[in-house]
């Protein structure tokens, strides 16, 4: 499991900007957040169904390819928001995620898995989707 952030550079001032426009910062934040857990579950669904399609074995069939968090859940403490993303390492084979995305000393990493939840492409697309939500908030304030 990986909790998601706000990433991209500038986020600290746009996200002032957002507030003083007199949008909601929380709304926008939550937003946010659920759309980027979206991309990585969509990343690994569909990097799942590559796997099937070619009739390879993989998480694809087992237990971790159930485990994929796609509720989108965000959970505030404080001034502090997180989503979960990736597998629900508590549930069958979740755990196993771990040595599949990192490899082990007998079995090399799945760069498909690694890639679906901390590729550049995947952070990249993350902190496109993010930028784009505050800037739709900022105008929806009317700045």
């Amino acid at each position: 499991m990986a909790r998601m952030s706000i990433i991209f550079d500038g986020f600290a001032e746009l996200a002032e900007l957002v507030d003083k426009s007199g949008a909601d910062l929380k709304e926008a934040v939550n937003e946010a957040l659920v759309e980027s857990q979206k991309i990585v579950q969509h990343n690994l669904t569909t990097g799942a169904a590559v796997y099937a399609a070619k009739g390879l074995k993989g998480y694809a069939t087992g237990n971790m390819y159930s485990t994929i968090i796609g509720d989108g859940a965000v959970s505030w403490s404080g001034s502090v928001a997180t989503v979960n993303a990736g597998f629900k390492l508590d549930q069958g084979g979740g755990w196993h995620s771990i040595f599949v995305m990192y490899g082990t000393p007998r079995m090399s990493k799945d760069s498909k898995v690694y890639n679906a939840i901390k590729g550049t492409r995947t952070r990249k697309a993350i902190a496109k989707k993010q930028e784009e939500i505050m800037v739709k908030h900022l105008k929806l304030g009317g700045a």
